[in-house]
């Protein structure tokens, strides 16, 4: 017996595989690449989402003051400390026979 010799020789339709293979490969890093290109951020869209995260947190605090507003005016509305609290403070009432005595500057 003799030694065989292993036949290299590519035929056409093997050719065709690879070179469909081939490309194949090509297109998924293609396509692999491409959408993180596509979806790097536009500095517009970046600034715009900076303004709305700040809009949010302010919108956030304004829920908050008012929110702490609505508890004043329940209070004023039921707790008779608040209610003198409130007057005493912001309106200057006292009751009757009580002294005020004013110490420094008005």
């Amino acid at each position: 017996m003799s030694p065989r010799i292993a036949d290299l020789h590519v035929g056409p339709a093997g050719r065709r595989w690879i070179a469909r293979i081939g490309l194949a490969v090509v297109i998924a890093i293609g396509i692999g690449y491409v959408p993180g290109q596509l979806l790097l951020r536009d500095p517009k869209a970046i600034e715009l989402t900076t303004e709305i995260d700040k809009l949010d947190a302010e919108a956030r605090s304004l829920a908050d003051g008012n929110a702490a507003i609505r508890r004043d005016i329940d209070a004023l509305r039921t707790d008779v400390h608040a209610i003198e609290a409130h007057a005493r403070a912001d309106l200057g009432m006292v009751y009757p026979n009580e002294i005020v005595i004013r110490v420094g500057n008005p």
